[in-house]
């Protein structure tokens, strides 16, 4: 079968011409509308239900809206995980599903289930569902000078979201608008109508007509409303009863104002605005931050006076950056393998077999833009994995050909014994390749999910080798192919190489127990240098943003928050190149722990960030800043916690070690939450140490007393809307306005009261008219309520965050450590609280529980792959020999370049299995036909692996070649890929020497144990005919 499609190749040149020019003319299409980006935009499994309930606080969502609609979710199928997060105003819960589970499906049964909710509060908004995915930005722009809400930030936004590609702009940071509601309290009194009956004749005015979806931040709220409700008259004309004449604006004064929010930002120590701009589903974020830069100028020009518009994120630097380095070295690799051949076979074969490269490269990209990968550091370096291993099988036919030229056959007979001879095995090679990489993209967890690319872009790649080197190649060698000068010198080079082979390679045959020895001992050495090496998950990049999120003692304003960030910038800035840092931005009032995902609001919550101009100098000076600023921080007395983040794009991976800690009893859950903190802080390597339950937030507890409010006809309701009234006003809706969310606050007119004596002092309209003082039905107590209550899986849950130092210790050691503790001590005196691990522990956890599964699948089809190529049982066995001996090379390249073993190392430990089979495979085949041809055992042996000496040498050293600029940094440093090029590259290097001296040992010796165990057997269909060769072999 294989031998007519060679056939073909070269009696129809027409055929394989046209083939060549669809398979470009595709490619080039292809690779032009492939988007760019750093990571795949992959799918994280996750069903979110967001729940406003304005008013309420954190521990009241939990218990009225968010444990309720747990317990509806309860029969939802292949659910992995269920977060809650009750905060104040809102409930939110996010639904992790298993991998390979249908979203959208499993989107419509949370849907059906949530509508079966039928005891939440009346005031509770509607609900929300959505999938989540891994949105990235592409930039931030900050407008510093003014916080008001004013025509200017419209404007702005306006054109910021018509630049193409951008499908919305987030606003944060400026005045919030609010409907005030300001209630004439002794009207009110006189009237003996109670605050919450103006909340809840404002809630009933609403009707239930969708108004869309808004966005507030980077939320995506459904809300309901009416059209009357679009202004301050619509407000006031809303009656108090149904039927009654008497109207909110009789009681009240309606106002429409602009108030300093929660979150505030500066940016450069001035106040500020920030416009976070998100790109179109397929729009390249080259593109779309190119045209932004593009009109930033004309923005800045159109400015009033004390406004800049600063460039606060660049999320495409490490796009650019990791691209350019991945492109660079990609092309010096290519150079490089150009070389090799040119060395190893002559220009003209050399020319011959690059000339694969554009189709296979082109073939992926075809194929790429059919499946929706993107062009991004993944499958770019899939293509780079790629360069070396495609001109693989060309070499081997190229080769093989030239050798039948070599004996003097004429050339169209060359091309036809030559690659004929050749192009099972080569087949089986790629296929080989193509089994070992595709266990890869069935390993697990995010990371897992984002890896996937990669394997399908290679086994891409080798399709279009494959197509190349069986209906192309053996055409243009029936056009091309020759024995001149160049090709004879490339010949010298190869005999110079079998003399010094050949006295190796017959020291090892003549002492193969003792080489067998030997490379047992290595590869146990090989074992116990890997159980030494620390596990971890990525290998941190290039510093383009650090940010800290900090806390500081509750009660904090927001001005010493400020305060406190800006001393914490400035010390930054000391420790940098002048002009290190483009941009500074402090955030107080809501923070965002990007390595946990959790939210911390309150106004001594802050957070640095800074946008970093990546150079050189920055990058020599980084690492001990960042250790300096560490111990500045810690001994500073202001700060309560804090943490120093590096923010890494791509998927979430998490902090080093995450602990959650889950329990129905908040008491033992709270003091194993310490004890935890106090057993892992003990640990060397372990820094800023933290817990989620924050600082929370001070409010007044009002315990009234019902049986004496009942007999003034007063609810228990009733006095927590007078006091709320008193404080912040009530919450009445949520209505949307003018494409905006706004609030409509019911409150007391006049001065706010803040103290307990203030409130006690508050007056109380009793049923029959008559008033009385607060502090005759309550009693009332300043407390600390939690800002935010977290569940897992129904139940409270509190999770212990730290960051590891990755050269101390790593997170599967730390989560080990703990888990040993817990079962040993702290457990038992926890007995109701269980212990979770998650963040990167629990990434690398998933993704090595893949791993080992995916390694043996891979061996097992390529051993199936052999066995039926072979028809033995025992020779594929002899070939993947070279398993281990890949494995033994990539440990100890990697321990020797000082690095750990990350999980991009292991996938390329993993695929470095049917790279490495590929050597031993040639070989064993063309010991098999010498033996065919007659010759004696060890006179095949020698003869087989002399003859494939030259090209084994040319396919390792190509495929190192063209991934050492990487593995090394020559075109630059890319920390998280190049450990995977690391392992294949010093893999692939051992294992080959290792094959071309051990792998005949190994024949040898199980022929021997043939013979000792009944003699030779004549194994049928092994018999290959082929020209006689002419090669003198010294016994």
């Amino acid at each position: 079968m294989l031998r007519r499609l060679v056939q073909l190749s070269i009696d129809n040149p027409v055929f394989v011409n046209l083939f060549f020019v669809i398979v470009v003319v595709a490619g080039i299409i292809s690779a032009i509308r492939l988007p760019r980006e750093e990571f795949p935009n992959v799918e994280l499994g996750r069903v979110q239900i967001i729940t406003p309930y304005p008013g309420a606080t954190a521990e009241d969502v939990e218990e009225l809206v968010t444990r309720p609609i747990e317990d509806a979710l309860d029969d939802v199928a292949d659910v992995k995980r269920i977060r809650g997060r009750s905060q104040e105003g809102r409930s939110t819960i996010t639904m992790t599903f298993f991998a390979g589970t249908d979203l959208s499906q499993a989107r419509a049964e949370v849907e059906q289930a949530v509508n079966t909710v039928d005891n939440l509060p009346s005031d509770a908004e509607a609900m929300r569902v959505k999938e989540l995915e891994m949105e990235l930005p592409v930039m931030s722009v900050a407008l510093t000078g003014d916080r008001g809400r004013t025509g200017l930030n419209d404007r702005l936004a306006d054109d910021l979201l018509a630049i193409p590609g951008v499908s919305r702009v987030a606003t944060e940071g400026e005045a919030e608008r609010r409907f005030f509601i300001d209630v004439d309290e002794s009207r009110l009194r006189a009237l003996g109508i109670q605050p919450g009956a103006i909340a809840q004749a404002i809630r009933g005015a609403r009707a239930s007509v969708p108004a869309g979806s808004v966005r507030p931040g980077d939320s995506d709220i459904s809300v309901k409303t009416d059209e009357r409700l679009q202004s301050v008259a619509d407000v006031a004309r809303i009656p108090l009863y149904p039927g009654a004449a008497l109207r909110v604006g009789d009681v009240a004064e309606v106002r429409d104002t602009a108030e300093e929010g929660e979150l505030l930002f500066e940016v450069n120590g001035a106040p500020a605005v920030l416009f976070t701009l998100f790109r179109e589903e397929g729009a390249d974020p080259i593109e779309v931050w190119e045209e932004a830069n593009a009109r930033l100028p004309g923005l800045r020009a159109s400015l009033p006076p004390g406004h800049e518009l600063v460039v606060t994120k660049d999320r495409t630097y490490n796009i650019r950056d990791r691209l350019g380095v991945v492109l660079s070295n990609g092309l010096q690799g290519a150079l490089l393998v150009v070389l090799v051949l040119w060395a190893m076979s002559g220009l003209r074969q050399a020319g011959l077999a690059v000339w694969g490269m554009p189709v296979s490269y082109l073939t992926a990209f075809y194929l790429m833009d059919r499946v929706d990968i993107s062009i991004n550091i993944v499958s770019t370096f899939g293509l780079l994995i790629a360069t070396g291993i495609i001109v693989d099988d060309a070499i081997v036919v190229i080769e093989n050909v030239q050798r039948h030229l070599e004996m003097g056959k004429e050339r169209l007979r060359a091309v036809i014994d030559g690659a004929g001879e050749v192009i099972t095995p080569v087949t089986v090679a790629v296929l080989t390749t193509i089994f070992a990489f595709m266990p890869l993209a069935l390993v697990g967890g995010t990371m897992g999910r984002v890896m996937k690319m990669l394997p399908i872009v290679v086994i891409f790649c080798l399709i279009g080798s494959l197509l190349e080197a069986v209906l192309v190649l053996p055409g243009h060698l029936a056009e091309f192919a020759s024995k001149d000068a160049e090709d004879s010198r490339a010949a010298r080079l190869g005999e110079r190489m079998k003399r010094g082979y050949r006295p190796l390679l017959e020291l090892c045959v003549r002492h193969r127990g003792l080489v067998l020895l030997a490379t047992l001992g290595l590869f146990v050495a090989s074992v116990g240098v890997a159980r030494s090496m620390r596990i971890n998950y990525t290998a941190p990049g290039k510093p383009s943003e650090l940010q800290i999120p900090y806390e500081l003692a509750p009660g904090t304003g927001k001005p010493m928050t400020f305060a406190i960030g800006q001393r914490i910038a400035d010390r930054m800035a000391a420790r940098l190149p002048e002009g290190a840092v483009a941009a500074t931005t402090l955030r107080v009032g809501i923070i965002s722990d990007e390595r946990t995902g959790d939210l911390f609001a309150g106004t001594n919550q802050g957070r640095v960030r800074f946008q970093f101009n990546v150079t050189d100098e920055l990058l020599a000076a980084y690492p001990a800043a960042i250790a300096a600023l560490r111990d500045e921080l810690y001994r500073d007395p202001d700060l309560f916690a804090f943490s120093v983040q590096e923010v890494e794009s791509g998927p979430p991976g998490g902090a080093g070690l995450t602990a959650r800690l889950s329990s129905r009893d908040h008491e033992q859950l709270d003091r194993a939450v310490e004890d935890v903190k106090d057993l892992v802080g003990a640990w060397e390597g372990v820094s800023e140490l933290r817990d989620t339950r924050g600082s929370g937030k001070e409010t007044f507890r009002v315990d009234v007393d019902q049986d004496r409010a009942s007999l003034y006809g007063l609810t228990e309701r009733d006095v927590a809307d007078a006091v709320r009234a008193a404080l912040d006003g009530i919450v009445a809706a949520e209505v949307a306005i003018d494409e905006e969310f706004v609030e409509l606050v019911v409150r007391y007119a006049g001065t706010r009261r803040r103290t307990r004596a203030e409130l006690n002092d508050l007056v109380l309209t009793t049923a029959s008219g008559g008033v009385m003082r607060l502090d005759e039905v309550a009693r009332i107590e300043r407390v600390r309520e939690p800002s935010i209550v977290s569940r897992e899986d129904g139940k409270r849950s509190i999770r212990v965050v730290a960051e590891l130092d990755q050269h101390l210790i790593d997170p599967l050691t730390a989560s080990g450590r703990l888990q040993e503790s817990w079962d040993r001590e702290i457990g038992a005196r926890y007995p109701d609280v269980q212990l979770q691990f998650g963040g990167q522990s629990e990434e690398l956890l998933e993704s090595l529980r893949d791993l080992p599964g995916s390694f043996l699948m891979a061996v097992g089809l390529i051993y199936i792959a052999l066995a039926l190529q072979f028809r033995s049982y025992v020779q594929p066995i002899v070939i993947l020999c070279a398993v281990p001996f890949g494995i033994m090379g990539a440990v100890f390249g990697l321990f020797l370049m000082g690095y750990d073993l990350s999980l991009f190392a292991l996938f390329g430990i993993v695929g470095l299995a049917g790279i490495v089979v590929n050597d031993s495979l040639v070989m064993v085949a063309f010991i098999n036909e010498r033996r065919a041809d007659g010759l004696p055992l060890r006179a095949a042996v020698i003869t087989g692996a002399l003859e494939r000496l030259r090209p084994i040498v040319s396919t390792t050293l190509t495929t190192c070649f063209g991934l050492a600029p990487l593995a090394f940094g020559i075109g630059g440093v890319d920390q998280v890929l190049a450990p995977m090029a690391l392992s294949i590259t010093a893999g692939l290097g051992i294992s080959t020497a290792l094959v071309l001296l051990v792998v005949p040992a190994i024949y040898l010796t199980i022929e021997d144990l043939r013979e000792l165990l009944g003699g030779r057997r004549r194994r049928g269909g092994e018999r290959v005919v082929i020209e006689e060769l002419d090669v003198e072999v010294e016994l």
